[in-house]
């Protein structure tokens, strides 16, 4: 008699809505080529392997190889949900050896799964080992939790040294996406120790494949890299990225005149698209050059650079009759944001009020 409840049918549709969003990455035309739509379409018919499992446990259709589908699928899962991420705030990601260390316990897993049930038994037996595998898939997603982050912040800090506007559709989703694995971290925690009714960990996946679904579809960027500006290694922030720089202290000096004569003329601020690349090719400049005269004469990052003078244009602009009747988000845009919240933010740090209060003030 097939079991059919709460739990098999919130984690059926699930499962059903990962093995879409697959097809979907895989063969819609203009994402098909992306090494990202691959991985995260993996990322997805694992997981919803994974859930099949458990709707088969649950209708008595078990055995031992079938355990292959419970572990094993999330052992691939999560790291192919790692390179995903890596590969959109990274492009010069290149597999190597040590992307190799992975897959270690997913052949692991392998290697026990091919033995015997009786020899995976007496294994079993053993308190460590055993502890070890009842809660590796556990160890392995809040580790890859913590990874993503550490990824996320590194990127942070190179895009603000290469961009002009940190607003990213692809890193806003892998936020989202983080804050979602560590919710389903706990409630699988809880679901596991007892202390919550397992059916509910099927509300949590069920919304999961809905959320994941809405942002396949919808978010045309979400399968390509970043920008090739992305490439510019050197400029990654460490204390001493410049040590081969030939640029003597004249040089640094005379630059520093030539960019504030180039922004006060040529207003590259205004284009919300500006990235270090594109300004050092029209200064004539090689990037790393622009970036070591922007953080050694000017003591700040590109990032900063270009919002202070899109701050101070944006003073003017509230202050101009001419634009009186725009919005605090058109003069934003004007200014060259291209986010109201990045404003509000930035301007509230540099001139210590909002931008309403700074327009209303005499």
């Amino acid at each position: 008699m097939v079991v059919f409840n709460f739990y098999t049918l919130l984690t059926g549709i699930a499962g059903v809505n990962l093995v879409f969003i697959s097809l979907y990455c895989l063969l819609h035309k203009e994402r098909r080529k992306s090494l990202t739509a691959i991985f995260l379409s993996s990322f997805c018919i694992l997981l919803s392997l994974n859930l099949l499992y458990d709707i088969l446990t649950l209708n008595n259709v078990f055995g031992f190889y079938l355990k292959f589908l419970d572990e094993f699928s999330l052992l691939l899962a999560f790291p192919c949900l790692y390179f995903y991420v890596i590969l959109v705030t990274n492009n010069r990601l290149e597999f190597n050896k040590k992307h190799l260390l992975h897959c270690i316990p997913a052949i692991l897993f392998v290697g026990v799964w091919v033995f015997p049930p009786e020899s995976f038994t007496l294994w079993n037996r053993n308190a460590p080992m055993s502890l070890l595998y009842q809660h590796l898939n556990h160890i392995q997603l809040l580790f890859y939790i913590l990874l993503i982050f550490r990824t996320l912040k590194e990127n942070d800090k190179i895009s603000k040294e290469l961009i002009s506007t940190i607003e990213n559709g692809n890193l806003k989703w892998v936020k989202e996406l983080l804050i979602f694995l560590f919710i389903l971290f706990f409630v699988w925690i809880l679901d596991n120790a007892g202390l919550i009714n397992g059916n509910l960990m099927a509300i949590p996946l069920l919304l999961f494949s809905y959320w994941m679904g809405y942002y396949t579809i919808n978010q045309k960027d979400l399968y390509y890299n970043v920008s090739k500006d992305f490439e510019i290694e050197s400029v990654i922030p460490e204390p001493n990225r410049y040590r081969n720089s030939k640029l003597t202290e004249a040089n640094k000096k005379a630059y520093a005149t030539t960019i504030e004569e180039f922004m006060s003329m040529e207003k590259p601020h205004l284009n919300n698209e500006l990235t270090l690349t594109s300004m050092a090719n029209k200064l004539d400049m090689k990037p790393i050059h622009l970036s070591q005269v922007l953080n050694e004469e000017f003591q700040e990052n590109f990032y900063a650079f270009i919002n202070r003078h899109r701050i101070v244009e944006s003073q003017r602009l509230l202050k101009d009759i001419r634009y009186r009747n725009y919005s605090i988000q058109a003069i934003a845009f004007e200014a060259g944001f291209n986010s109201l919240s990045t404003f509000n933010k930035a301007f509230k740090e540099i001139v210590g009020k909002s931008p309403s209060v700074y327009q209303k003030e005499p």
